[in-house]
């Protein structure tokens, strides 16, 4: 009896957590003695894998790194030193648990760029390429195929445009695809600190508004003058903000300065006016993979911003509260891997440099009793008269099942979407007949959302 009691305990508490409404969770990142606590970089390889660095100007560069979705993190005892007092660090990517590439500038006054790589988990991190121009953006698909995005070469006989280049050997060899090569762009520009990546697409902004894409891992790239004059850019009335990528045409962004949200489903060409998620100048944006989440933050330390984040699963029209902490860079890898920066929200380089995690679940804030309320397997849920969770209306059955799970609905349903017990993400689809066949799944609990008239139903079943 008690331990019957005890798993069913357990398993309200875990229902809970599921359903619960979405917050940030601080992350307790660990770094050698010698360095601070802070992150300058973070880099996501998937929901278990997450690496981050730390470097300051006297050029000391440190890593930790965690392999258990963020719960603990292990600091990396191998910290280099560079000597030369104009380096930095520019970019990090971590392609797996082991390998992973670092982007540096160096010799300010010439501006050449230096990548770094480890296959050893960060234990030692080896030169594998000096650049010609400062290293901007460092961007691979897995440990071979790969692209880094540099300056423009200024010199007499140079490209005088943004210079990419691919590999496919992890960095042994380069191959050029921007410069002279960016027939369509403009000379004189540079990358500025706006991309996004999905899929095989990476797209990043240039100095004067254009939106420069590859969809093929960087094999070949194109050039688009967007509606804007600017990227990331406080003078310029018309600047291009930080932008989420849908599909091959598709994203979400916002204006740099006012914060407001667009859509393109161009490329960029043409924009079309969404919403506003409210806070103003420099307002972070991600969409969460497998999903219809956006994420919108901003205000940890930018002047000009409103402190945040909000959440919206209606493509920007709505918006939803999370907090009114201070957040900044979010990016995300699914529902159980987004992270940002930004602590407390006060201010402050250890304010703003430590890194928190998206934890819970998002409440459709057009039946907020849903999510809150998803019943149990035995009991889909408790009828509310003008809640949207009135079974007689929208119902699943039959619970148990062992093949197919029937939706109750006068019209078909839009979408569905299936959560293991732990949580995870492990389906999403749509139906013809308003039923769904899990003759494929485990036997345990699950949970499905069901978009139905434009409104998200959460419910429980058994697969037997």
């Amino acid at each position: 009896m008690i331990k019957k009691l005890f798993s069913f305990i357990l398993l309200l508490f875990s229902y809970l957590v599921l359903f619960s409404q979405f917050s940030w969770q601080k992350m307790n990142t660990v770094y050698p003695s010698s360095v601070d606590n802070v992150s300058i970089h973070y880099s996501i390889v998937n929901e278990q894998v997450i690496w981050a660095n730390y470097w300051n100007t006297n050029g000391k560069v440190a890593f930790t790194k965690s392999t258990n979705g963020g719960a603990t993190w292990n600091a990396i005892p191998a910290v280099f030193q560079y000597n030369d007092y104009n380096f930095r660090v520019t970019d990090f990517f971590a392609a797996s648990e082991n390998v992973a590439f670092l982007g540096t500038t160096f010799q300010n006054n010439i501006g050449r760029g230096r990548l770094y790589r480890t296959t050893d988990g960060g234990n030692s991190w080896i030169p594998i390429k000096d650049f010609a121009t400062g290293l901007t953006y460092v961007h691979f698909w897995d440990v071979n195929v790969g692209i880094v995005v540099c300056y423009p070469d200024m010199n007499t006989n140079g490209a005088k445009k943004i210079e990419i280049f691919k590999t496919t050997d992890g960095g042994v060899t380069w191959i050029p695809k921007g410069g002279a090569l960016l027939t369509n762009s403009k000379p004189n520009q540079i990358p500025r600190y706006i991309k996004d990546d999905l899929g095989d697409s990476f797209w990043f902004g240039s100095s004067d508004g254009e939106m420069i894409k590859t969809n093929d891992k960087g094999t070949t790239w194109t050039v688009t003058q967007t509606p804007y004059t600017s990227s990331h850019y406080d003078v310029d009335s018309k600047s291009l903000g930080h932008f989420a990528i849908i599909d091959a045409n598709t994203a979400y962004f916002t204006d740099y300065n006012t914060g407001k949200l667009y859509k393109t489903t161009d490329g960029f060409l043409t924009e079309q006016y969404i919403g506003d998620p409210g806070f103003g100048r420099q307002t972070f944006l991600e969409k969460i993979p497998n999903t219809d989440i956006l994420i919108a933050v901003s205000g940890s330390y930018n002047p000009g911003s409103l402190r945040g984040s909000k959440y919206s699963i209606d493509g920007g029209l709505t918006w939803v509260l999370i907090n009114n902490i201070g957040r900044g860079n979010v990016k995300s890898k699914g529902i159980d891997a987004t992270f940002a920066f930004g602590w407390d929200g006060l201010g402050g380089w250890d304010d703003y440099w430590r890194i928190v995690k998206l934890a819970g679940r998002p409440i459709d804030p057009q039946n907020p009793g849903t999510p809150q309320n998803p019943g149990t397997p035995q009991n889909p849920g408790n009828p509310q008269p003008g809640t949207g969770n009135d079974s007689d209306i929208f119902a699943i059955y039959p619970i148990p099942t062992g093949d197919y799970l029937h939706i109750k609905s006068k019209i078909l349903l839009d979408s569905f979407s299936i959560w293991d017990f732990s949580g995870r993400l492990i389906w999403q689809g749509k139906s013809a007949d308003n039923r769904i066949n899990v003759s494929g799944l485990s036997k345990g609990v699950y949970s499905v959302s069901v978009l139905h008239q434009g409104v998200l139903h959460y419910r429980k079943f058994i697969k037997e």
